[in-house]
């Protein structure tokens, strides 16, 4: 970025993902903090927080903790979901686009579309979870996100193996899931393949240790997603954007780095994609995946990688960098083209008018107290201690109550939560020699 280009110059530079113009460089992010009904739809407080970021000068907006499948909204470990896996849902999926439309914001809306959730799944309903491989997660083993805390730690239950059955099934959900994203007018369509989800679990020789056609090299590993993204190009056309969202890097060790993602995603791209969306870590590095640090992902040099391998023509999001400093220079640069913000846009919406109309002496800054974390890791309203209207854009938004609120506080205190896993380490001893001595 030359001296004389501001952050807000070259954030508010116009965007076109294949043929979707995009009127800023500023996006939000998906999150699953959208409050639907009970049964999958869109409520008034889903599409009222969208309206809200949009009305703050958002460029896009990404629908967030929404399903594909019928699987995936009964295995998902944040519930309920937006669904886009039955006709039924349609109409209610028009009508937060058409609202949202109608700000006059000219923002555009991205549907973000899970086929299941793989290593993070719950087993329900007799069902088991499925994955490339079986192989469970092991919660924060890289270390955990500021002011987290799992006392006693956790490991999820072991999915089993996905079958080539399960595989066609899965994809062939995400095609008719996308066909309905784009009858409800969604601008573009976006394939969650991050974190340690089930089309994550195939990219990476961390979580995938097979030994058929999905397995061991690069082209196999990105098979199953080069196959889905083809299947999705055919139904919704050439002319709507498509992109992928992944992890960056494992951050593990004999986990894969930038390079080996770069490398599979560059597979994958040529099936027809137009952007990819970065996000750094999984669940087992959650401290690399919810920094507190602005850039980190640029420091250590992972959008370069994907730019490396993926060429000028795939538009790459950066997450995690609220800095538009940092940001504006790296697309300025051509590593990025877009940032894309998650809890900074919770503790200010405006954050986009901000920064482009010069404002950022008046931002209110996410503390990277990860309260929102918490609430949604225990399935508690979530709410923004920096923004005390967050999660209450509505009138009808469901609201913390006073015991809910002191729990939440409780566990981010660091001094209770030492006392708590001295506690649950200690009853984990105990179990095994209990059930030894019978």
């Amino acid at each position: 970025m030359s001296t004389s280009t501001t952050a807000a110059e070259v954030l508010g530079q116009p965007l076109t993902i294949n043929k979707l113009a995009i009127k800023n460089r500023i996006f939000l992010g998906p999150m699953a903090v959208l409050q639907p009904t009970e049964d999958g739809r869109p409520s008034d407080q889903s599409i009222a927080f969208l309206k809200r970021r949009a009305e703050g000068g958002a460029g896009a907006v990404f629908v967030g903790g929404s399903v594909a499948t019928a699987r995936a909204f009964r295995e998902s470990p944040f519930a309920p979901n937006i669904r886009y896996d039955e006709d039924e849902f349609i109409p209610d999926l028009k009508r937060l686009v058409d609202e949202l439309h109608a700000t006059g914001t000219d923002v555009k809306v991205f549907a973000q579309l899970f086929p299941a959730f793989g290593r993070m799944g719950v087993p329900r309903e007799g069902n088991w979870i499925t994955s490339a491989s079986p192989k469970s997660v092991e919660f924060g083993a890289a270390g955990l996100p500021d002011h987290v805390y799992i006392p006693g730690g956790r490991v999820t239950p072991l999915p089993h193996e996905a079958t080539h059955e399960e595989i066609a099934e899965l994809q062939q959900a995400v095609v008719d899931a996308a066909r309905r994203a784009t009858t409800a007018g969604f601008d573009a369509i976006e394939i969650a393949a991050h974190m340690c989800y089930f089309y994550s679990s195939f990219l990476s020789t961390l979580s995938n240790f097979r030994t058929d056609e999905y397995g061991g090299s690069v082209e196999n590993r990105a098979r199953i997603l080069r196959d889905v993204v083809a299947a999705v190009r055919a139904e919704i056309g050439p002319d709507v954007a498509l992109g992928l969202r992944l992890s960056a890097n494992d951050h593990m060790p004999g986990g894969q780095g930038p390079d080996g993602f770069a490398a599979v995603t560059a597979e994958i791209a040529k099936a027809g994609l137009d952007f990819v969306a970065l996000t750094d870590g999984n669940y087992e590095s959650m401290k690399d995946n919810v920094t507190s640090e602005s850039g980190k992902m640029l420091r250590e040099g992972e959008p370069q990688e994907f730019r490396r391998a993926l060429g000028p023509d795939i538009t790459i999001l950066l997450s995690s960098t609220p800095d538009p400093e940092q940001a504006a220079a790296a697309i300025a640069d051509g590593t990025v083209d877009a940032t894309m913000l998650a809890r900074q846009m919770l503790a200010d919406p405006d954050y986009a008018a901000k920064v482009l109309e010069g404002r950022v002496a008046e931002m209110v800054w996410c503390d990277h107290a990860n309260s929102c974390m918490r609430r949604l890791m225990t399935q508690v309203p979530v709410q923004c201690h920096k923004n005390p209207d967050m999660g209450r854009e509505s009138p009808s938004a469901r609201r913390s109550n006073a015991g809910q609120d002191l729990f939440i506080w409780a566990a981010g205190n660091p001094l209770l939560m030492f006392i708590a896993d001295k506690a649950a380490r200690t009853a984990q001893k105990i179990k095994p020699a209990r059930a030894g001595a019978h």
